[in-house]
């Protein structure tokens, strides 16, 4: 088992990968009562065909969504009911590029463990729950059809991209998930739930040997199992919609401005630098003690909502601004003027060096929480790159790095905006 010290975290990061090819990490952390573990597969809405033996095969939008719900199905029951006498929290969540499976306890480690390489690794489809699923999972995407925050998300996404399936729904669609069979989720579940392709990661109060050890010693982990993913790269060409709207039961506007960024090679980049060369200059710009927001605010364009989400990916990238505003239309001209004359926006070494201590001293006070630390961490290892390393890639970062990430973001040909509005009420 490999160790691996981080002097200044004060951190121990211990690794082993099996000899089926599961990666499993280990962050034992002295003074907590809790565990976390945390198992992952990098299969996410992202993923919409597979190359088995050269040839390829789609894959129903939505599809690893509703694996993620029906791994918990175990012998007709919810398998969340054996954490639970064991005293674990479990949860699951799916993303666009990854799915993971989580528990926490402060005892019964062991047991838990078990559990959940059992459900997690030995599916038991039924026709019947396949069926129940598709009305509970229908249920839910007409709930997210009036959800603001997701409308606007996936609003400002689609006026970016055109075709690539960022712009998919995780959950899919009604029709997409009415195709979901038996034995397409099994064949996913064959091909994507190996342990070539998963990770393992565990923090918090337990001992590295005995739980590795037990690991290695159990049955659940299968055989590897090889398959590619046909990766579909976004060209960074100019956006698909520039502008587009649409109305909900709000009381208050929403507006989000979108710009595309180029995709990101993993093999030459490294996204956690991307990202905090990013994260530095849109605080400096429109953080919460900037002087455009605190203009913003006074002329009452936003409110507390206002925000900013900023995400690189192999195939994919974006930088998202906005929020609730009254005036969306005046909030959208100011926005994009910013951003069209961004190269102008002076960056001077002390605000630079103020707002890269802050980041990474956000950074650190996150390693105080096992949930943060399980997320990041496993984010990064599908980038080819170590949350730990962030110490060392911020050092490396300077004023003349911040000044070039502003030519990105300036182009009005990678510009969408995205508007939804109140209903209008047609009572007299």
């Amino acid at each position: 088992m490999k160790r691996i010290n981080y002097p200044q975290l004060n951190e121990t990061l211990y690794h082993e990968v099996l000899d089926n090819g599961l990666n499993v990490f280990m962050l034992p952390k002295k003074g907590f009562q809790k565990t976390y573990v945390t198992f992952s597969t990098n299969l996410g809405s992202l993923s919409t065909n597979i190359i088995i033996k050269d040839e390829e095969m789609d894959l129903p939008m939505g599809i690893a969504h509703f694996l993620e719900h029906k791994l918990f199905e175990q012998n007709g029951k919810d398998v969340s009911s054996v954490f639970a006498r064991n005293q674990a929290d479990v949860n699951a969540y799916t993303q666009h590029n990854r799915t993971t499976y989580l528990f926490s306890c402060t005892d019964n480690l062991i047991a838990n463990l078990d559990t959940l390489l059992n459900f997690v690794q030995n599916p038991d489809f039924t026709e019947a729950g396949i069926k129940k699923e598709i009305g509970i999972i229908t249920q839910e995407i007409k709930m997210y059809e009036d959800d603001p925050g997701s409308v606007g998300y996936y609003g400002v996404i689609r006026s970016l991209f055109e075709k690539h399936p960022i712009s998919n729904e995780i959950l899919g669609t009604v029709d997409s998930i009415s195709t979901i069979t038996k034995e397409k989720l099994e064949l996913v579940h064959k091909y994507f739930y190996n342990p070539n392709n998963m990770i393992m990661f565990i923090t918090g109060n337990f001992e590295q040997n005995e739980i590795i050890n037990h690991i290695k010693a159990s049955n659940y982990i299968q055989k590897p199992r090889i398959v590619r993913e046909k990766v579909i790269l976004c060209a960074n060409k100019d956006t698909y919609k520039k502008q587009s709207s649409t109305t909900l039961e709000v009381n208050i506007p929403t507006y989000l401005l979108g710009i595309k960024q180029p995709p990101v090679d993993i093999n030459k980049e490294n996204i956690m630098k991307k990202e905090l060369i990013y994260s530095i200059l849109s605080d400096m710009m429109l953080g919460k003690s900037s002087i455009y927001f605190k203009d913003l605010l006074s002329k009452g364009l936003v409110n507390d909502s206002f925000g900013m989400d900023i995400n690189f990916d192999r195939s994919f990238a974006y930088f998202l601004v906005g929020g609730e505003s009254s005036k969306p239309e005046e909030l959208r001209k100011y926005l994009i003027n910013i951003f069209k004359n961004i190269e102008g926006f002076e960056i001077s070494e002390k605000d630079f060096l103020r707002t890269k201590k802050q980041i990474i001293g956000g950074f650190i006070k996150s390693l105080n929480s096992l949930e943060a630390i399980a997320s990041m961490f496993t984010k990064y290892y599908y980038y080819n790159s170590s949350l730990f390393d962030v110490l060392d890639i911020a050092k490396t970062i300077t004023i003349k790095d911040i000044e070039d990430a502003r030519v990105t973001l300036s182009n009005e040909d990678k510009f969408a905006s995205f508007t939804i509005n109140p209903k209008k009420n047609d009572a007299v």
